[in-house]
């Protein structure tokens, strides 16, 4: 039995202009924030997964768990690991950074804390496109945060790079893949830029196809997956690429259904069969970390469906074998006439023992995965 654990820093150097993540671009309140969330921690009741076979993982996002002192994340993993009973020898233990408030003390202290896996947020390796996202680091910074997360004997290490961006070109984004690769990095995750309302990017892009045409963006999409792929950097998710060995458990535990923790301000988890979360509010979070809001109990059929649905986001796709085992039932029983017709408009294909989206299916997922819920 594994135990899944996501933990929310909410503090960040600077809100950046697409982001609509709880976040606060200021450092207050953060001693208060971090005994708050160890009090959480202590009081937690645990439970059993019967879905979760496998890999412990802790993952520290936000936010910027990079932006506070070290000393605050570092203790707050101690105590969870002993909490849990967490081997960090044995688990995948994933901490966020940003280049800019990544220095090589940080680095060093989590790697000693028990951390063995960063995703940092490069977003893109030109300055003027990171200048365009509100994004506080360079180019040159962003290198030498690989370089220092290497010097501290960080092997896992994974990037986020952006695509879509207005201004943005094919070629710049497939210079960004290249250096990533020439430096080592093992796992590449990609996202498009989408806007998201309330951001201020709502206000400057109140419609994103006209400055960046669907096509390009696609463009983009696909050739960098074609030129990972052609690295050994193979694509496992939509939006997640890595070598064999590298892929990320954590977020590979959401996709399969797993169960898992939430600790934080604007966390969410999933336990029991419900989904549960915390305000958006670190002032309310302080006042009361062990309040919790159920937002949704599933039932079998939900899981099912919700199942069904993430596996479609992965690579394998739907495996038959593996429904029938987890939930006793046969997938054409439930599914039959959505996976014809689905094929027979080239969204999926079908093996016989998995169904996974196309590459056409892959531009339309949205659509897909509806026919699924």
């Amino acid at each position: 039995m594994a135990r899944h654990v996501y933990v929310h820093i909410p503090f960040c150097e600077a809100k950046c202009k697409y982001c609509s993540f709880f976040s606060v671009a200021s450092d207050c309140q953060v001693e208060a924030y971090f005994d708050a969330v160890r009090k959480e921690v202590e009081n937690l009741t645990l439970v059993s997964d019967v879905n979760s076979d496998g890999v412990d993982t802790v993952y520290f996002g936000g936010g910027t768990p990079s932006s506070v002192d070290a000393h605050y994340v570092c203790d707050l993993l101690g105590a969870i690991l002993k909490k849990f009973d967490i081997n960090p020898n044995t688990s995948e233990i994933t901490i966020e950074v940003n280049p800019h408030s990544l220095t090589p003390a940080k680095a060093r202290a989590y790697r000693e804390a028990g951390f063995n896996r960063v995703s940092m947020g490069v977003q893109s390796l030109h300055d003027k496109t990171l200048k365009t996202l509100g994004r506080l680091h360079s180019a040159s910074e962003a290198g030498a945060a690989i370089l220092n997360l290497k010097e501290a004997e960080f092997i896992n290490i994974s990037c986020d790079l952006m695509l879509g961006i207005p201004g943005q070109t094919l070629e710049e984004l497939m210079d960004d893949a290249r250096l990533l690769v020439d430096r080592g990095i093992r796992h590449i995750s990609m996202y498009s830029l989408s806007i998201e309302e309330g951001t201020p990017f709502e206000a400057l892009y109140p419609h994103l196809e006209d400055v960046v045409p669907e096509e390009l963006e696609r463009q983009m999409y696909h050739g960098l997956r074609d030129y990972l792929r052609s690295q050994g950097i193979n694509p496992y998710e939509i939006s997640n690429c890595a070598q064999k060995g590298a892929e990320s458990i954590h977020n590979n535990s959401y996709w399969e259904g797993c169960e898992y923790y939430g600790i934080g301000a604007g966390a969410h988890g999933y336990l029991e069969g419900r989904r549960f979360g915390h305000p958006d509010s670190i002032k309310r979070y302080i006042e009361n970390p062990l309040a919790v809001e159920v937002e949704e109990t599933l039932n079998d059929e939900d899981k099912v469906r919700e199942y069904c649905m993430l596996q479609l986001r992965t690579s394998d796709g739907i495996s038959r074998t593996a429904v029938k085992g987890r939930f006793g039932i046969c997938l054409d029983d439930l599914y039959k006439d959505v996976i014809v017709s689905n094929i027979n408009a080239g969204l999926l294909e079908d093996d016989g023992e998995a169904v996974r989206l196309t590459s056409k299916g892959l531009d339309l997922a949205n659509l897909v995965f509806e026919d699924f819920l």
